[in-house]
């Protein structure tokens, strides 16, 4: 305990590369512990006392000063590097563990979704709510991605009135072709996974009358709080307001009973294709890609500079 102390008292407290001796009222083999447990530290121990080879403070007198290493400074854990230094875990192995570091963190499930405008050919991006990997059996017609034997289809919902939906499907749209930027603060993580969008419900999509796909889209409308289903009956948005909708409160009609899912109510699945991860802790980043081939699709992953 005294070694810790003495080793946190010297890291915490030196702003120079000078030497550092420690105090003669230690016995030698305190002395002894210290210097051996400094230099595990990445320190060079020098006759009697110590010097500084690789020592790097941060400056504290501006947040904004700081760098992308200082932004993901406590994201690395040694098991972490371990794993990476002896082979490449998948971006959906990964994803499931920075998604369990972060449960608990307020928000932590929010992700912004990247489209582009092709009337204009401008960028759009928003906050939406990530709701879970969705599974897709073999006997659905809709398509299934899979990595390390799990899903890789991402789950969340909209509304068909909304931008993204049309800018996702109208003619000369690039088929879906959107981006999910996903932020983990706990981890210092940071996944953007592109691929295409698909939409189920309405009577306009390509699965809507997938039998799976349809249950699918009906237990996630069943599993919405009361104050998500109300905004589905809301006006169209992105026109002049007009005061508020009247909605069937918290989606449910005179008896509390949930509502029949609304034409408005969209499934939204991203197929991803290609994610592009980067850990800002060791700066570690890696690209996964899935391709094509007689045999079908398999993911590869590579290790690339930051």
């Amino acid at each position: 305990m005294l070694v810790s102390r003495l080793v946190c008292l010297y890291l915490t407290t030196t702003t120079t590369t000078s030497a550092f001796a420690v105090k003669s009222t230690f016995s030698s083999s305190t002395k002894h512990l210290v210097n051996n447990k400094l230099s595990r530290a990445g320190f060079e121990v020098a006759g009697g006392g110590i010097s500084t080879t690789t020592c790097r403070t941060m400056s504290s007198s501006s947040a904004s000063n700081a760098g992308i290493s200082d932004i993901g400074e406590n994201g690395i854990t040694e098991k972490d590097a371990k794993q990476d230094d002896e082979s490449l875990q998948s971006w959906r192995s990964k994803i499931e563990i920075s998604i369990a570091k972060s449960r608990k963190v307020r928000g932590g499930n929010y992700v912004q979704i990247a489209t582009i405008d092709p009337a204009t050919n401008e960028p759009r991006c928003r906050t939406v709510v990530f709701r879970g990997f969705q599974d897709i059996p073999p006997e659905s017609s809709a398509k299934r991605i899979v990595c390390d034997h799990k899903s890789c289809i991402m789950k969340m919902i909209t509304d068909t009135r909304s931008n993204k939906v049309a800018e996702t499907t109208s003619n000369g749209s690039n088929n879906g072709a959107a981006e999910m930027v996903w932020w983990f603060s706990k981890s210092s993580e940071q996944y953007r996974i592109r691929g295409n969008l698909i939409f189920v419900g309405g009577g306009q999509f390509e699965f809507d009358q997938d039998p799976f796909m349809k249950k699918a889209r009906k237990e996630q409308w069943g599993n919405l709080s009361d104050m998500a289903r109300e905004q589905f009956f809301w006006t169209d948005p992105g026109i002049d307001y007009s005061g508020e909708s009247t909605v069937p409160t918290g989606g449910r009609d005179e008896n509390g009973k949930v509502v029949p899912v609304p034409d408005t109510f969209l499934l939204m699945l991203l197929l991803p294709k290609h994610v592009d991860y980067l850990r800002l802790g060791d700066n570690f980043r890696q690209i996964d890609e899935l391709s094509s081939s007689s045999e079908g699709e398999e993911w590869s992953q590579n290790r690339v500079n930051p």
